[in-house]
Order: structure tokens, then sequence, then C-alpha cells
């Protein structure tokens, strides 16, 4: 280093030695503003510039966007001509700055972002990504030409309602993911067309498109799918599902005004399956799903849960991992059916608020139920709220009468301890009858030290591991 500060010897180009495509794949991270600046870099940097085979445009950060615009245009249609792009994004957000909504929104704008998606397609883009909150304001066709474009392979459109027509049947894609988020959707044609002419897609995500209330999918090669719709636009819903190598399903509906809302599905080598929202389901059917690895039901609280969920479980013969939110925990604990799947529950996750008298008796009948089960969570709410009288009415003399015969098949067991003694009684119970417990975690709040000690004071009758974790948000 010499005077002032200066540095000897010649700065390293660690560029330069690298392939083309080493670089290319170091440019694909970058925005079109970071990607331009690489390409004034030298002669070299701009061939690789504008040979780029994934552009950024993200528009959102730009004071001006328009005149942005203008260069993009020269970027795409003058300078870098038809070299093929494999990604395609387009990000237009937060554009309402200084009372120009109506100048970013104008039929010009349209026009151009319109064409730089046809531009693409005519070099045969694989992943296309358009993020934009210029339809809005105005619902606006997005070319067929995107659909039938034979090159593309993920195609994903959010934020902004974009009537989507539906494609010749006689059309084929070799679309192989496709994510709608905020979408207008014409007519069920466009759901009749992926069932017809999209043989290779494996992910389906729809969320929160509108323009119609029945969905119906056939597909021979789906794999994951996932139907998020939370909005009171919306009277009812009808969804019918069946794909036969369909192996994981979300399925969330959240629609306050609901008349009815059903969901038909038929997957019979489904491996996850994940349910959600209020009112969701009059009618079921998973095909007597004997393949499934893991389940989580989040129901609401509403009066057809008990009903919900007994139709749905009794359509599941076997679960290794079964998750429960508060609501649908209480409906095991309070229905008057025992499903046959628990019996083969491996791994069990429930959510009891607070342990409270009146919920141990449930629990019991749920747990004489599972033979198998080897880890068991129970959560509870952080907040005390509960009398502590009315959540310390079982004790371990209770727990000994009822011989329940999993623990003995118990390795790992999770709880969150919540006011009164029934949560502390019931590890107290698992830690000296679990002979084959590995480990034992035990959340609990800062004014529960007094309980901790209790605990550890049992005659543990396995060699498992203690662990105690404060948690300063309970209490």
């Amino acid at each position: 280093m010499g005077e002032g500060g200066g540095c000897s010897g010649k700065m390293v180009d660690r560029i330069s030695n690298l392939s083309d495509e080493v670089v290319h794949r170091i440019l694909s991270f970058l925005v079109i503003k970071d990607l331009t600046r690489f390409g004034c870099v030298s002669k070299r940097s701009r061939e690789l510039y504008l040979s780029a085979p994934s552009l950024d445009f993200d528009i959102s950060p730009f004071e001006k966007p328009l005149k942005l615009l203008s260069s993009l245009d020269r970027f795409l249609f003058i300078h870098r001509e038809v070299n093929k792009i494999q990604r395609f994004r387009i990000s237009w957000c937060d554009l309402l700055r200084n009372g120009e909504q109506k100048l970013y929104f104008s039929d010009d704008v349209r026009f151009r972002v319109i064409t730089w998606i046809l531009n693409a397609v005519r070099c045969k883009v694989e992943v296309l990504e358009i993020v934009a909150g210029f339809f809005m304001e105005r619902r606006y066709s997005l070319p067929s030409s995107v659909f039938l474009c034979g090159s593309l392979r993920s195609l994903l459109l959010t934020r902004g309602c974009t009537i989507l027509k539906a494609p010749s049947l006689a059309s084929s894609s070799n679309l192989e993911y496709l994510k709608l988020d905020d979408v207008f959707i014409e007519d069920e044609g466009f759901f009749k067309w992926i069932s017809c002419s999209c043989k290779c897609i494996k992910e389906l995500h729809l969320e929160d498109i509108f323009g119609i209330n029945q969905i119906t999918i056939e597909s021979s090669s789906l794999k994951s799918f996932s139907f998020v719709l939370d909005s009171p636009a919306y009277i009812d819903c009808i969804l019918s599902i069946s794909a036969e190598k369909l192996e994981d399903i979300l399925v969330h509906l959240d629609l306050h005004n609901s008349v009815k809302n059903l969901v038909n599905i038929f997957a019979p080598n489904l491996k996850y399956l994940k349910l959600s929202g209020d009112d969701v389901w009059i009618g079921q059917s998973l095909g007597k799903s004997t393949s499934l690895e893991k389940a989580e039901f989040f129901l609401d609280s509403n009066r057809r849960c008990f009903k919900i969920l007994s139709e749905v479980l009794c359509s599941i013969n076997k679960v290794e991992t079964l998750v429960l939110n508060r609501e649908t925990t209480m409906a095991v604990f309070y229905g008057d059916f025992m499903p046959l799947l628990l019996k083969n529950v491996c791994y069990l996750s429930i959510h009891v608020g607070s342990f409270r008298d009146m919920l141990v008796p449930g629990m019991v009948s749920t747990f004489e139920g599972m033979c198998n089960l080897s880890t068991l969570e129970i959560e509870s709410d952080p907040e005390f709220f509960e009398p502590k009288t009315d959540c310390s009415g079982f004790n371990m003399g209770y727990w000994r009468l009822q011989n329940l015969s999993f623990i003995h098949q118990l390795k790992e067991v999770t709880i969150e301890l919540s006011i009164g003694s029934n949560g502390i009684q019931f590890a107290k119970y698992v830690l000296e009858h679990a002979q084959n417990l590995k480990k034992m975690t035990v959340f609990h709040a800062p004014q529960q030290s007094k309980a901790v000690r209790k605990i550890t004071k049992s005659k543990i009758a396995s060699s498992a591991k203690l662990v105690f974790l404060e948690d300063r948000e309970r209490g």
C-alpha cells in the first residue's frame, strides 16, 4: 500500500477467466439495472450482457419508469435481437406515485409490456414470471401465444386482474409449472384446456382467482396442487380434482358468506394433505388414499366442524404424521367418532389451548386408539387466561389407571405447559412409564420454575434426555 492509500499492482479480474455459462449463471441473480451496469465494463461484458439468458425487469425502484421503458425497448428489440431467453421476469409494483397513476397505466405502457412478453415467446422463453400492477385498473387479455409457446415450462402470473381466455383444446402445452395469483379467469374452459392439453404439468397453484366458482381438473401428470381462496366476493366454490399421480395438496377456503363449498378429491397416491379454512368442505372424496404420509387439518371453529372432520378423516385409511390446530383438536376430542387412521399415526401434533379438565377425557379417548405413536407434540396458548382450578383436576393416579398402550412406543415428546397442573402431571406420567423415551422437551413460562422442579424429580423409566426451554412470551 503506497502513500495516500493508493493500491499497488493490478486489480484481479475474477470474471474474465470464467466460462460464459458460469458468468450467465452469476448474472441471473441481477435485476436489469445492475445487469446494464455490468454491460458497460468491457467488450466481453457487453456481449455477455446482451446474451444473458435470464432477464429481470424490476421497474418498481425507478423514479422515472417511463424513460426506462424506452431503454428496455431498445435493449430487447435493437441490441439484444433474438438471443434465447431462458427466464424472463417483469415486476411492476408500487408505481402509484406523484399523482401519475393514469400515466403508468396508459395503453401505451400496456402495449409495451405485452410486446416484451411476445418477444420473450419469440426468443423461446422457458420461465415467464409477470408481477404486474398495471393490470389492476383495467383487465387485459394475455396473448394466447404465451400458452401455445412450445418452449415454456414455467408460468407465474400474480398481482393483477388478467383475463385468461381458454386456448384451443387442439393445442398442446409443455408447461410443467403454473401459478395464478389474483387473476381473472373468463370461463371454465381454461381448466378444461389444462386437463386436455397440459400433459406435462406437475405443479398447479391457484390463489384468489376470480371470474368462476366451479373448477374441474383432471390430470395424469400433476404431482402438486394448491388452492387458496380468501375473499368475501365468492358466495360458494366447487372444486373437483382427479389426479392419480398427485402427491401433495393444500386447500384453504375462507369464505365467510359461503352457501355451498364442495371439494372433491380423487388422489389415491397422495402423500401430503393440508386442509384449512372456514366452512370449507360439505362433501369430500379422497379416493380412499392408502399412501398418505402427512396430513394437516386447520379448521376454523363452526357447527359443521365435527361432521366435516369426521367425513374427511374417514376417507383416509392410513397416515403416519397428523397435525391438528386447536379447533380441529377440539373436534377430535369432543367428537363421537374414532377414525381408523389414528391407530397408524406415528407422529401426532395437537393444540390443546389450555390443559383444561374438560379436555382430558377426550384426550384419553383419542390416545386409546393410537398404538403406534412414537412422537407426540402438545402445543398450548401462550397466554394463561383460564382459572388455575379449571386446569388442575387430573393427577398421576388418574393417568396410571388409563393404561395407555402407546406409552411404551413413545420416543420423543414435546409439551408446552399451560396454567395449572394437568400438563405437569401428564409430563411426569410419560417420564415414569415411557421405557423407550429418548427425549422430552418442555416449554415453560418464567414463573413456572416450581413446575420444572416437579418434573425433574420424576422417576424416569428410560435414559431420556430432558430439555427445559423458558419461553418469555408465555404466562
